[in-house]
């Protein structure tokens, strides 16, 4: 833990790796040590918002830095720790201020703490009239950044089926050492252990260390016995290049270790798995088969027992080792010098404890074998470690510090809100959906799922209620709960029995579309009758049977023709898997003429039961956060939640109300857009300025459509939902308490809310868009994005493929619209060129931004993308577009962007095939997508 971030990597005798991470939303593909990142660190500001204390991620960095360096910084992690009694600056060097030379500013630091806590205090006043200490304050600030620091660590073990409470914390970094008990104590882990230069461990690490050479080539092949020797000699020749590469720089061959590694997954799968085994001759090469089947059934619960082995490429590892030992032992301490000796005695403040007279030592004066007993600081020249009570220090050998972590703390069971609570419970039910969606993309087969990452996991209250989700898909997140509470409603909560899983997908069951598979579990906990929470996720499936290969017909007329439906299915009937009813509803659409049943059930079945682990996933860690705490307490924060962010959409509301009825004399907003066959989408909002409520009233827009553009209920819900999350324009959490200040009208028949059998499909992913420009257009927010998801779906009898691709995002006052990006109700992310080309018969002829689609204004609007496709072999292509007829609009003067534009390219021939289309394409066609561009923000300064 530094300044600005932290670092968690787990180590279990070997650096584990992966070939891709993602940091600051920027994606990195190579082979990389397996280290996850936090925005947590001494340098992370510190807010409180609505009734949530916040760390980060904004830091103030070096420069002005904290409050306590004297130039006129902002409050953070380090004031609060210095505040506590956890920094002393006297122990610091003084170099802070204008010239350098003055010591932590502790005065300044708690001043600052105290305006925040007065802020807080004022905000309790009316709900429990809870006061809270400046110290309380600060303490609670350190839990809120603990907790948020445990979340990687839980990624690295719990979702990959590892007890964090069975490893070692092992910190460094300047900063660590004042959160390393605490953190270990979140966690369950019992030990703690420092290196004595953990503030310097990177420069010293790197003086060190041993040089390693990494090299790799590619392999794709099946692993089988008549591949081994191929496989062996590649290994060979790449330890023999890295052999001469080392020897280069002074090493001699006995000083070089060498490890072999093979990238294995699943046919059609992209998990790869990075397996490590020793080799001396090619037949050791069999060993990587146990090896990957281990592994691969520890990390997701199965092996897929009837499917090929690849091996994307071959790897080594060659390391010479630099033989430089500097770890010296220091003096043993005597018998009667067991106790260490104090140095000083300082006021340090602790939980239930209060401010406590603490022992101060110096790390340079302690002997192997002495022993600290907390509370304690041990400070060296370069950082600060706090002992909490009851906690141990013991010095090892060669003066580094073992920590044996005690757990003093009782938790208060309380069920009132508590600003510090609810920002750890906040982080814990995120924390749960984030899990659930890791394990769901480790554990699907399907592009889509794997991929594409088309899918949302999420946790719900006893009543279906959305309490929290990851950052996964807008459309699906504001109406799952909708599928969820039918759920309850058809069944009766009574008749709900623990090991029950159900399916629903139909819009009568708060569907979006067909495609879009929902799989909810209850959750029981031991002497309730009655489930006390639910856990579902909703994932895309590839194929589901239908007109065409994709299940995305832009042709249907009736929703039977876009594949297998199901409103309540029981997929797992108290424990047992209902394989054979679930086959024979995915054959079921081959009975409706010019229709086809599933094309691959297979890969159907193996996502249900990816999506059911992940739900199995989730029921675990929401049964260790009610054993953690009691039901009566998770269950009031998850009220007091979604009472946050019904709290913000309120005071959002009321500030929207207040400048409009100044401005026009009335509280009603009101806009309208067009879909491209010239259907009406039309919104009134009338805003109750004074209770912060609003009345979302649809009525005007147009009539249910003959295509397959009508967006059930749930779609229309989840727009709003997310719409007003955006203009809250702060870091909520998005749950069911957004809608609670919401009424919405749709009216019967309408393309909102059309009939039980009308087709849906595009609903989903076009009207869905146009929902949102609709929306920020009537708010006056910010211009229309590309408004389309700009789907495509190509395949045949035995191969099937879909995709989303990216356009121009709106621009509003203060910012551009950002180019080449999914928008608004979308974020999946498109296939990889190699994973495309080498699983599907097409060749991606260009890729690019399309210059100047973006619409001009003082702020400009996004570009879209142009996407070229030339296809290898006969196939059944489809097209869900939108904005190719109607372009993205500016506001305020900014101008529109341009439209999308389809063309079909055969023998010379360049052909628009319109918005929406279905036909086979043949061997040669070259398919070119331009897609909108997004809308400007006022006048071009130079017009």
């Amino acid at each position: 833990m530094g300044g600005t971030s932290t670092d968690v990597c787990r180590y279990s005798g070997y650096l584990e790796h992966v070939m891709e991470t993602t940091t600051a939303g920027i994606t990195i593909q190579a082979p990389q040590l397996d280290i996850r990142t936090v925005a947590a660190g001494g340098g992370s500001r510190l807010f409180f918002r609505d009734g949530l204390l916040i760390v980060g991620p904004e830091s103030a960095s070096a420069h002005p830095g904290p409050v306590c360096y004297r130039k006129n910084g902002y409050l953070t992690v380090t004031d609060a720790n210095l505040v506590l009694g956890r920094i002393i600056p006297e122990y610091f060097p003084k170099i802070f201020g204008p010239n350098a030379d003055e010591e932590l500013d502790k005065d300044a630091s708690y001043k600052a703490m105290a305006e925040i806590t007065e802020r807080i205090n004022r905000f309790m006043e009316s709900t429990t009239h809870q006061k809270f200490s400046v110290e309380e304050v600060a303490l609670g600030f350190l839990a809120v950044a603990n907790e948020e620091m445990c979340r990687p660590i839980r990624t690295l073990t719990q979702s990959r089926g590892f007890n964090p409470s069975e490893h070692v914390l092992a910190c460094f970094g300047g900063a660590g050492g004042q959160h390393a008990c605490a953190v270990a104590k979140v966690l369950g882990i019992s030990q703690v252990r420092i290196h004595k230069y953990a503030s310097l461990l990177s420069a010293y690490g790197i003086a060190l260390a041993d040089v390693v050479d990494e090299s790799q080539t590619p392999a794709q092949v099946v692993y089988e016995e008549e591949n081994f020797p191929k496989l062996y000699s590649q290994f060979m020749d790449l330890r023999s290049k890295s052999l001469a590469g080392l020897k280069t720089q002074g090493f001699t061959e006995s000083q070089i270790e060498t490890k072999y590694f093979m990238h294995m997954r699943y046919e059609k799968t992209d998990t790869a798995i990075m397996i490590s085994c020793d080799i001396g001759k090619s037949e050791d090469l069999a060993s990587f088969r146990d090896e990957f089947r281990t592994t691969y059934r520890r990390e997701f619960g199965f092996v897929l027992e009837d499917r090929n082995i690849i091996i994307d490429d071959v790897r080594i590892r060659t390391r010479g080792k630099s033989g430089c030992h500097v770890e010296k032992t220091i003096k043993q301490a005597a018998e009667d010098q067991r106790q260490a000796v104090l140095k000083s005695v300082s006021s340090v403040y602790f939980e239930n404890l209060k401010f406590v007279e603490t022992g101060v030592y110096l790390l340079e004066e302690m002997l192997a074998g002495q022993i600290i007993n907390g509370p304690a600081l041990l400070i060296d020249k370069n950082s600060t470690i706090v002992i909490e009570p009851s906690s141990t220090v013991t010095i090892t050998e060669h003066g580094n510090v073992e920590l044996q972590i005690g757990n003093d703390v009782e938790k208060d069971l309380t069920t009132e809100v508590d600003p510090i609570r609810l920002a750890i419970f906040s982080n814990r039910f995120m924390s749960i959906a984030e899990q659930m969606g890791r394990i769901l993309q480790r554990t699907a087969i399907s592009t889509n799922i794997k991929e594409r990452l088309d899918f949302s996991c999420a946790l719900f209250n006893p009543e279906g209620g959305l309490i929290a989700n990851a950052p996964h898909i807008p459309v699906h997140l504001g109406g799952m709960q909708y599928t969820v509470k039918f759920q309850i409603d058809h069944r009766g909560i009574e008749n709900i029995k623990e090991g029950d899983v159900y399916l629903a997908n139909h819009p009568t069951a708060g569907g979006c579309h067909l495609p879009d598979f929902t799989v909810i579990t209850p959750v029981f906990f031991k002497g309730h009758k009655t489930p006390v929470f639910f856990v579902a996720n909703r994932g895309h499936h590839a194929d589901i049977g239908g007109l065409v290969p994709g299940s995305m017909p832009p042709n249907a007329h009736h929703i039977d023709q876009e594949g297998a439906s199901f409103i309540s299915f029981k997929l797992v009937d108290e424990g047992v898997f209902q394989e054979q009813r679930l086959i024979d509803a995915l054959k079921a659409p081959g009975k409706v003429p010019g229709c086809s049943a599933a094309r691959n059930i297979s890969d159907n079945i193996a996502d249900l039961n990816a999506q059911i682990a992940a739900n199995r996933k989730g029921i675990q860690l929401v049964t260790s956060l009610i054993e953690e705490y009691s039901l009566d307490v998770v269950h009031a924060y998850m009220q007091h939640i979604q009472n946050t962010a019904e709290l913000c959409v309120r005071e959002m509301l009321k500030k929207v109300g207040r400048k409009v009825l100044e401005k026009t004399g009335k509280s009603q907003l009101s806009g309208e857009d067009f879909m491209d066959d010239g259907t009406v989408i039309k919104l009134t909002v009338d805003i109750d300025s004074e209770e912060g409520t609003a009345i979302f009233d649809f009525t005007g827009t147009g009539p249910e459509s003959y295509s397959s553009c009508n967006a059930p209920r749930a779609v229309t819900m989840s727009a709003v939902t997310y719409c007003l999350r955006c203009l809250v324009e702060k870091d909520i959490p998005l749950n069911n308490g957004c809608l609670a200040p919401i009424q919405i009208k749709i009216p019967e028949g309408t393309l909102l809310s059309p009939s039980e059998t009308a087709p849906v499909v595009a609903g989903n992913v076009l009207t869905s868009q146009r929902l949102c420009d609709v929306i920020f257009k009537t708010f006056d927010i910010v211009a229309a994005s590309q408004g389309c998801m700009n789907n495509l779906v190509f395949g045949d009898e035995t191969c099937g493929y879909y995709e989303t691709i990216a356009g121009g995002a709106g621009a509003g006052n203060g910012f551009h619209g950002r180019s080449g990006v999914h928008t608004h109700m979308t974020n999946t992310r498109i296939t990889d060129p190699e994973i495309l080309e080498n699983r599907f018969p097409v060749i991606l002829r260009e890729w690019k931004l399309r210059d100047g689609s973006g619409g001009s204004g003082k702020w400009e609007g996004g570009d879209g993308v142009v996407r070229q496709l030339e296809f290898t072999r006969k196939l059944t292509l489809s097209l869900l577009t939108e904005r190719r007829a109607f372009q993205p609009y500016g506001l305020h003067g900014g101008q529109p962007g341009q439209r999308g534009l389809n063309l079909l390219k055969r023998g010379g021939r360049a052909v628009n095939i319109g918005s929406k289309a279905s036909f086979e394409i043949q061997k040669g066609d070259i398919l070119c997508i331009e897609t909108p561009g997004g809308g400007g923000y006022g006048a071009p300064e130079n017009s």
